[in-house]
């Protein structure tokens, strides 16, 4: 049992992280290190964006989903956990850095997130085991209102974060899926 809430820990920790970040921006504006699409001073922010967050309200809306979504992938370990995080920041934010609008900063672990979602989605139908088939379908039943969250609806919501992190995710569980390497 113990092995189950390691992914879960670590997810908390991240998002405790993300809180002591969200307090310093108020007090120095560290929320300038997010992503701004194509800019090259901004690079750095594709590894930053994710533990940057808008107020309260974008960190809670982030905090549920992806301490669920970090515990089931940590079922199969906590080195799977870390893998398809890091990946996830990696391509999410560099297509968000590459293809986004420009004129503004990403920032929000909700590309991460939806890199996740895409992720359990696709690797439980390629990898065809019982208990991933059915993580696949009750992450698609509870959380298939995301879908939604990948097109343009507000300006100050980054979809573009959402459809790449979707994107991106999905390519990590169908690769991972059929990987002869197991973490």
């Amino acid at each position: 049992m113990q092995r189950y809430l390691k992914p879960a820990k670590h997810s908390l920790a991240i998002m405790l992280f993300c809180a002591i970040l969200l307090l310093i921006n108020s007090i120095f504006t560290v929320n300038r290190f997010g992503i701004a699409p194509r800019e090259a001073s901004h690079l750095s922010g594709i590894l930053f964006a994710p533990f940057l967050h808008g107020g309260w309200a974008h960190l809670i809306s982030n905090f549920f989903p992806f301490v669920i979504f970090s515990s089931l992938i940590g079922l199969h370990s906590l080195r799977r956990f870390w893998l398809v995080f890091i990946l996830s920041i990696l391509s999410t934010g560099t297509l968000v850095w590459l293809f986004a609008r420009g004129g503004s900063i990403h920032i929000g672990m909700s590309g991460v997130v939806y890199a996740m979602w895409g992720y359990l989605i696709v690797y439980g139908f390629r990898q065809r085991h019982f208990r991933d088939i059915i993580i696949s379908v009750l992450v698609l039943i509870v959380y298939g209102g995301l879908v939604f969250g990948v097109l343009p609806s507000s300006p100050n919501v980054s979809y573009e974060s959402h459809l790449f992190g979707a994107l991106a995710g999905g390519v990590i569980g169908y690769l991972l899926s059929k990987s002869k390497i197991r973490v």
